[in-house]
């Protein structure tokens, strides 16, 4: 895009697309805007939708960045979703995974959710603000490879670590 002129429309970098938009002079700005106004009430700025049975190999959307050398960085986010300050969901999600209708991951104002067993597999702490909460009514379990240890509060701090409401507590045998 130069002087907000698209330099090359159609039979660009992959000419085997029905439409193909590449700039080699952009160096600000944006190559696409997608921008609607204030009357859209229901459906969709952008839609992408297919009923292909034959779709194997590729995919319906690609995000890739590849830059030219090792030295490139960058401090913005490669994918962003921003609701505004005057934004507000009354349901919903600000990003939903779904397999067949059901949601397995999805992000909202308030929460992450997701229905699939978790793996965090980078070395180091996890932290949690608050209660960890196991629902499983059967059994729940916390289980440790190594050693394990727990600790309460600050090593300057005198905390109590208790065991709170236990119903039901099997009696030893005398």
């Amino acid at each position: 895009v130069t002087n907000n002129t698209i330099t090359t429309l159609g039979a660009a970098v992959n000419t085997a697309g029905m439409v193909d938009i590449s700039s080699t002079s952009l160096s600000t700005g944006n190559l696409v805007n997608l921008e609607t106004t204030t009357a859209l009430s229901t459906g969709r700025v952008l839609n992408v939708s297919s009923t292909s049975t034959a779709l194997t190999t590729g995919n319906l959307v690609r995000l890739e960045w590849v830059p030219g050398s090792s030295t490139t960085a960058t401090t913005g986010d490669l994918f962003q979703i921003n609701l505004g300050s005057n934004g507000t969901l009354a349901s919903g999600n600000l990003l939903n995974i779904l397999d067949s209708s059901s949601s397995i991951f999805s992000v909202s104002e308030t929460a992450m959710t997701t229905s699939l067993p978790s793996n965090f597999t980078a070395a180091g702490d996890v932290s949690i603000a608050y209660d960890i909460n196991f629902t499983n009514q059967t059994a729940s379990y916390i289980k440790s490879s190594g050693p394990f240890y727990l600790e309460a509060g600050e090593s300057f701090e005198s905390n109590d670590l208790g065991l709170m409401q236990v119903y039901r507590l099997p009696l030893p045998d005398s």
